[in-house]
């Protein structure tokens, strides 16, 4: 049989991970969280508590129905939000303290329906108040500021494309990355390219079309739901690997090609074990294999061209 009906055959005769809630405690209803407490419906997140419908954020406490966001406390309905505290339906907004409906604000306290505004504090729309009448009046706009607040967001120029730290970048909601191209909602990469949602520790470096990504990955082709990889292509569900390829549900091996639900492998072919030159030998027979039936390895062709 060939390659790709072996690992399919080996793919649905193996058990499949039913979630990666791991390290976590009372957050069965969700997935992939990881070092959390008290958590519901929360996704590809980590180091929440009290947290209800999150997705892909991280340490963050006491909040509810956040998305990319980080560090934040007792805030509800924000997206794209760092280091915010007592915060209602904000977007792309930093260090914000008892503030609703603001978009692209830094550094602000007691504010409603801001837009672009950096470093004040008692403002409704943009308008300075003194304490006392930003008192009065947010008692009295009640259920018409978000009317108002997405009129005032149009009559703001906005950035074609959301970047904080960032150089020589082309995506959207990047921070601290370097020379990348397509990447999107992700912080610390380099030279990578078509990355998405690498935000929840670290970035990737020499990848491309990676993602999710939970942590570090480099020289990596073709990984989602993955951690922690060193020189992988076509890998599914994985944690703490290297030099392996076309695999799913494998943790803490090296030198695996085509393994689905294993740990601790090294030298192994659709689940069997090999001796290293044999395991060479063989793997070479599979790529040709692929490489006849028009399945290019994209990471092969731009490292190694003269291949």
């Amino acid at each position: 049989m060939s390659f790709i009906a072996d690992f399919q055959k080996l793919y649905w005769s193996t058990p499949q991970v039913q979630n990666w809630t791991r390290q976590s405690e009372n957050c069965d209803y969700g997935d992939i969280i990881v070092v959390s407490k008290n958590c519901f419906l929360c996704f590809n997140s980590s180091n929440l508590e009290n947290c209800h419908y999150c997705y892909s954020s991280n340490n963050n406490y006491d909040c509810n129905g956040l998305m990319f966001c980080q560090k934040c406390n007792l805030c509800y309905e924000c997206v794209d939000c760092l280091r915010c505290y007592n915060c209602n339906y904000l977007e792309w907004s930093e260090n914000l303290t008892d503030c609703d409906y603001c978009y692209g604000c830094k550094s602000l306290n007691n504010c409603i329906g801001c837009v672009n505004l950096y470093h004040k504090e008692y403002c409704i729309l943009n308008e300075q108040l003194t304490k006392e009448e930003y008192l009065k009046k947010s008692k009295e706009i009640g259920g018409k500021i978000q009317e108002e607040f997405e009129k005032l967001k149009l009559k703001h120029p906005r950035m074609y494309m959301n970047q904080n730290h960032a150089e020589n970048c082309c995506g959207d909601y990047v921070i601290s990355s370097k020379n990348c191209y397509w990447i999107f909602d992700s912080r610390d990469c380099e030279d990578s390219f078509y990355i998405t949602e690498a935000l929840l520790e670290h970035g990737c470096k020499d990848c491309c079309d990676c993602g999710p990504i939970a942590n570090t990955l480099e020289q990596c082709h073709d990984c989602c739901y993955v951690g922690f990889l060193n020189n992988c292509t076509h890998i599914f569900w994985a944690d703490y690997l290297a030099d392996c390829h076309w695999c799913s549900n494998l943790w803490d091996s090296q030198y695996c090609f085509g393994c689905v639900y294993a740990k601790n492998k090294k030298y192994q072919i659709l689940n069997k074990q090999y001796e290293k030159p044999e395991y060479e030998k063989l793997i070479e027979e599979h790529k040709k294999e692929l490489r006849e039936k028009g399945i290019e390895d994209l990471y092969e062709l731009i490292h190694y061209p003269e291949k």
